[in-house]
């Protein structure tokens, strides 16, 4: 059995992560004094990113660059080169500081672990953003592989890039986690892998589980050849 995940929303903890972008765009407002709150400092970057975002299951920008591009665009002022680092450096650190696991991911990961082959990350993020994340959430030591959209130049649901995970995988089932029906769900369904949906039902998914404790339970039932 080879179990694959999603990171966003299914190992982390979706509030802890809206805070830390808001942390962010206040942390950039401070430096480079604009005058806009950090909520419509955050709404003109997302704005800004959004097309991008968009179309990552054709094409992928690392999103640590469309946050700086993003910056840069709503500065009064010219980014040197030690703030463009700057902007790079506070994205990877506001994240590790205030990003959370969810409820009951920790438990459900070890138990997951316990009877995986292979376990490995399958994600839309940045590859030093995903790195410093396991890192800083303690994890790192649990997987086998990561694979991120940087690494396979698009995003998800597009089948390359769990095809690229699954070169790491040697055993059956193979089993993906995740929280976003399109993104995961799909994208898992189109390379043949049993697909969890955590959270809500699931259209295009397989099973669907509350979090990762209840599908670590799952995955323990599913038959293996």
């Amino acid at each position: 059995m080879d179990v694959f995940l999603d990171m966003t929303g299914t190992i982390t903890d979706m509030e802890s992560e809206n805070l830390a972008i808001l942390k962010l765009a206040e942390a950039v407002g401070k430096r480079f004094k604009i005058q806009l709150g950090a909520e419509e400092i955050l709404e003109r970057i997302e704005a800004f990113r959004k097309p991008f975002m968009d179309k990552r299951a054709e094409e992928y920008t690392p999103i640590r660059y469309l946050i700086l591009d993003a910056v840069k665009n709503i500065s009064p002022e010219p980014l040197c080169a030690n703030d463009s680092y700057w902007v790079i450096d506070e994205y990877l650190n506001v994240h590790a500081k205030y990003v959370r696991l969810a409820p009951g991911a920790k438990e459900g990961l070890e138990k997951i672990r316990e009877v995986a082959e292979h376990m490995g990350i399958i994600t839309d993020g940045d590859k030093p953003y995903t790195e410093r994340l396991l890192h800083s959430l303690g994890i790192e030591e649990l997987f086998d592989s990561v694979t991120t959209a940087e690494d396979a130049g698009v995003g998800k649901p597009n089948p390359k890039i769990f095809q690229m995970a699954l070169r790491n995988s040697k055993s059956e089932p193979k089993i993906y986690i995740g929280d976003s029906e399109k993104r995961d769900m799909k994208g898992a369904k189109s390379v043949g892998m049993i697909a969890i949906k955590i959270g809500s039902s699931t259209k295009y998914g397989d099973y669907n589980a509350r979090d990762l404790k209840e599908a670590a339970k799952l995955i323990r039932t599913l038959p293996r050849p």
